[in-house]
């Protein structure tokens, strides 16, 4: 049995992709209704401005922020930030996290991990403040111990600080733990490359690669795997 187990957040212990197509829809709505720019326009300005974020800070958590995305879309619109960007950040994340669920099984296997003594962490390439709101918000606070982010450690997965300092606040070995991870790349092999078993959170997606580790479909699987039981 592990003494620690280390979860990614966005798109393992809950569906990212579909929170953000449904927060990004009402959010661009508001946006048509509110300032008259199109949902077409402003998909496209919202594009090119997470894509200038994302090159500017490459590899920082601050390269995820809405707040910096929204600020350049509306100036690359020609709109003062000033007049919309606190509230243009609401409107996203107060519709992505009302409407945010856990996997089916999550709570399930957290408890269980928690009954048994297990140390959680959380291990994410963001920002703190929204991470610790996504885990309130999904009702799985109760059971993790600790959060590691990248605005925290300066740098993001697969770089081997954000692994173990999850095992330091943890006070487990590599050895000891196990990670769950959507992410071949930046989640599976960065736990494997410091000695941490991943298991490769894939849910219903279709991937390729990774013949070397552990695919888990579902909470429900990873329960059996790990406390047995039909």
């Amino acid at each position: 049995m592990y003494k620690g187990v280390i979860f990614d957040i966005d798109g393992t212990l809950y569906d990212y992709q579909i929170n953000d197509k449904l927060a990004m829809k009402h959010f661009c709505g508001y946006i048509e209704r509110t300032m008259g720019i199109s949902e077409e326009n402003f998909r496209k300005t919202y594009t090119e401005a997470r894509n200038i974020i994302h090159q500017r800070l490459k590899d920082t958590a601050a390269s995820h922020s809405r707040v910096l995305m929204i600020q350049t879309a509306l100036e690359l619109l020609g709109k003062n930030p000033f007049d919309y960007v606190l509230e243009l950040y609401d409107v996203y994340w107060n519709y992505f996290l009302e409407n945010m669920r856990p996997y089916d099984g999550a709570e399930e296997f957290l408890r269980e991990l928690k009954k048994r003594g297990v140390k959680i962490s959380t291990c994410t390439d963001m920002t703190a403040q929204i991470q610790y709101r996504k885990i309130k918000k999904l009702g799985l606070d109760k059971f993790i111990d600790f959060m590691v982010t990248s605005e925290e450690t300066g740098f993001e997965k697969p770089s081997a600080i954000m692994f173990e300092l999850a095992l330091h606040k943890m006070r487990v070995r590599a050895d000891e733990a196990a990670y769950f991870g959507d992410a071949l790349d930046r989640d599976v092999l960065g736990a494997a490359n410091v000695g941490i078993e991943p298991f490769w959170f894939v849910a219903d997606r279709k991937v390729t690669g990774g013949d070397d580790f552990i695919k888990v479909r579902s909470y429900r699987d990873a329960y059996k795997m790990f406390f047995g039981g039909d």
